[in-house]
Parts: structure tokens; sequence; C-alpha cells
């Protein structure tokens, strides 16, 4: 028996919304920006005869009651996409509160996680003032650095800038990103294989991983494609960093008191000497991902108890 059609929210602009303090009303480049996005996941991530919910069509399907009992389901169960789904009345599981969704999804929370994993990659630097950011950025061990704003997806919210003394556009951006949270500054590295693996964290706490996959990203670090790892991919000592890496996170974000689906980003790179390195823990997205079609992992939303 074929189960029930969901109603799916991909907002994947939700790191903006869990960024912005207050109302939240999406910019319409960003909506646009959103809409293209979403193509491989409505392929992917939807099952034949889900529908997807967005800000064109949720006030005809509020007027219609069409959706009225389906079980609701989001990209991330921000207040804005929750507030979509009941809308038209699609009832959702059970989510976290938005605080939680923002400590989890926040960079500095995923660099706090990944202190007790780092053996030949590089650290990561917290600035939460402009003082602490333009000293790091003075430090000339590395040619260049990477900002990354507290919350980002898709490329959004990062700037290389070159070692030393930042230019005034880099300087006013860096002040723009401080009013929102802290920044992660960390050495630009050249990217030589990226992994991403995702799982489910239970009511109960309990952690579900999938096995990891490979990923591609444009230079801007903005998604292409994801496709199951094969068992060769690593070495058996670095795979064992990423097992480490991926369950310490699940974990993390079950004690947080979260739960739902997540993914961990991590990845090779060229370090001192031509050598390379595994950055085990880059970034931890407390929501679906990208490659959430190769996990096999059954929604709970949709073989419900």
């Amino acid at each position: 028996m074929s189960s029930a059609p969901c109603v799916w929210v991909l907002n994947l602009d939700a790191e903006t919304e869990l960024e912005t303090l207050g109302n939240y009303t999406p910019p319409a480049a960003l909506l646009r920006v959103v809409e293209i996005q979403q193509q491989p996941l409505i392929r992917s991530l939807l099952a034949p005869g889900d529908i997807l919910l967005n800000h064109s069509n949720v006030d005809q399907f509020a007027k219609n009651r069409d959706l009225e009992g389906l079980v609701g389901c989001a990209w991330s169960p921000t207040p804005g996409a929750l507030g979509m789904l009941a809308a038209v009345g699609a009832i959702p599981d059970p989510a976290p509160s938005v605080e939680i969704l923002r400590a989890i999804n926040a960079r500095p929370f995923a660099a706090e996680v990944r202190k007790d994993l780092i053996h030949d990659s590089f650290v990561k630097h917290l600035a939460s003032n402009l003082e602490e950011a333009l000293s790091v950025i003075a430090r000339t061990s590395v040619d260049n650095w990477l900002l990354r704003r507290s919350f980002g997806a898709a490329g959004r919210g990062r700037r290389k800038i070159a070692a030393g003394k930042p230019t005034a556009p880099e300087r006013s951006w860096i002040e723009a990103s401080l009013r929102n949270g802290p920044l992660i500054i960390e050495p630009w590295v050249e990217v030589v294989r990226e992994f991403t693996r995702s799982g489910w964290v239970s009511s109960k706490g309990d952690v579900t991983l999938a096995p990891p996959c490979l990923q591609e990203t444009k230079s801007c670090g903005a998604w292409l494609s994801s496709q199951a790892a094969p068992p060769d991919a690593l070495p058996r000592a670095l795979d064992d960093r990423l097992q480490e890496a991926f369950e310490q996170a699940g974990r993390a974000i079950a004690r947080a008191g979260y739960q739902g689906p997540f993914g961990v980003d991590s990845y090779l790179h060229k370090a001192t000497g031509g050598r390379l390195a595994l950055n085990a823990l880059s970034e931890i997205n407390g929501r679906y991902t990208m490659d959430w079609a190769q996990t096999r992992i059954t929604d709970p939303s949709r073989n419900p108890a």
C-alpha cells in the first residue's frame, strides 16, 4: 500500500531566516535563487504524488484547504516553513524550537564540536568582534583566509581575504557580518575531495548514520552534485576519523535538543608540502541535505509507528 502524499516546503533559505531576528520576509531575489536550487531536490527528495508548497501557491492552497490533514515536511522546520504548513492545514512532525535550530546550525557550534577532532588539519578561529577578526587576518602564516558568517549555505555568507590588512570593502563586510554573530576564520585551502554524510536523530536521541557520499561544489561553495562514495574513497584510518566526526556531531545535536535529519560536510585538502590533510568536520547542518536521496534513511513521517 502506498503512503499518503506529503506536503513539502523546500525552504533552502533557512539559514538566512535563522540569521534574522524578528520577522523574516525572504527577498524576491533570494526566492528566485531558491527556486532554481530546489529543482534537483524536487526530483530526488519528493516522492511521486508529493506536493511542493511555496510562496506562489500557499495562499491558494490555504483557501481551498486541499491539503488539510496531510503530513507536512520541511527542508528545515523554521517558523516560516511551519507557518506555511499550518496555513494549508498540513501536520508536521514535532520540531525543535527555533532557538535550538539557531544554536546547532550556527558555524561556531560546529567549530566547538570539531575541536577534539583536529589531527593534521587546520585550526578554526572564532572572532566575536572586529578587533579579534583583524588580529587573525593580520597573521601571515597563510596567504589567504576564509571568513564564514555564523549562518550561510550554497556559497552564501563567506569571503576570501588576503592575509594582512583588509581593504575598506572587506572591512565593511566584516563589520556587517559581525552584527549578525561571530565569524569563523580559517585558512583558505585547496580542496581535493569533498564528503558528506547524513543521519537522523530520533526523539529519544538515537543517531542513525547513512554511508558517506562524495560531493562536488562550485568554487564559491554552492552544491553541484552528490553520489555514494565507493568503498576505496578513503584509506581506513581516514574513514574511521570521518565516522568519529559524524557520530560526535550527531550526539552533540541530540544533546542540544535537536531531532530530525542532519548532515555533516568534510573534505580532503592540500596542506604543507603538498600532502593531503583531512578536515573531518567542516559544517553541521540540522536539516535535510542535498544527498538525502542517497542515504536510504526512512523518514518516520512516511512510516509512523
